[in-house]
């Protein structure tokens, strides 16, 4: 009896070992081509949303070529956010700029990324004249590898020369706003749905064990 219940327990272990890692596997299983994920910005450590999150339009586009991430997004308030760096090099390096436009004041830069499965941790600088502000941050780029949905295939190869045309209009980008604080608000639900799975294998190789143990006693 009780060798069956520690193949049972193992089996249970065994399985969570194998269930948990499967979502963040999904960015690095990626084919080569285009993709649009959500992300949210923040601060230096936990999972407390940054105030610069309202500076950053979701989602971003990911490039993939030969299992290589090219990051793409789109800075808003871009006077204010004078850099923006990432890991690289064994430090911090500036993100490429693709794009200005100094009418809506966004710009589109670019990097390059190991992973999506864990928070890019990335420098800003934030300096604000009017109001006599000026200061350094640290914040967090985490990315909901749920909402990863492929775009154009042939996005990856035009993407320097599309670069311009990708600049929101103010009515585009309301609507990314709304769409980030719809986001922000719903949990996401692919680590649920696999966690409830699960549960109910737990529950019934529990149940299972339960009865054979009354049958015998």
């Amino acid at each position: 009896m009780k060798k069956r219940m520690r193949l049972s327990v193992f089996m249970a272990v065994f399985l969570l070992a194998l269930m948990l890692p499967f979502s963040n596997a999904q960015a690095a299983a990626l084919k080569d081509g285009t993709y649009s994920v959500n992300y949210t910005v923040l601060k230096a450590e936990g999972n407390a949303v940054s105030m610069a999150n309202d500076y950053w339009l979701k989602p971003a586009k990911v490039i993939v070529k030969n299992g290589n991430l090219t990051v793409q997004m789109t800075i808003k308030n871009s006077s204010w956010v004078t850099e923006f760096k990432v890991p690289g090099n064994g430090g911090y390096v500036d993100t490429t700029v693709l794009s200005t436009n100094k009418k809506a004041n966004t710009r589109l830069v670019q990097f390059q990324a190991q992973s999506l499965s864990k928070p890019i941790t990335s420098k800003i600088h934030v300096t604000v004249k009017s109001a006599d502000y000026d200061h350094d941050y640290t914040i967090q780029l985490k990315f909901d590898e749920s909402s990863i949905k492929s775009l154009s295939s042939n996005s990856a190869n035009q993407s320097s020369g599309a670069a311009e045309s990708q600049q929101p209009s103010k009515e585009s980008t309301n609507k990314a706003d709304s769409s980030t604080t719809k986001q922000e608000e719903n949990p996401q639900t692919g680590d649920t749905g696999q966690i409830g799975w699960l549960l109910v294998l737990v529950l019934c190789s529990g149940g299972f064990l339960a009865r054979k143990w009354i049958i015998k006693h």
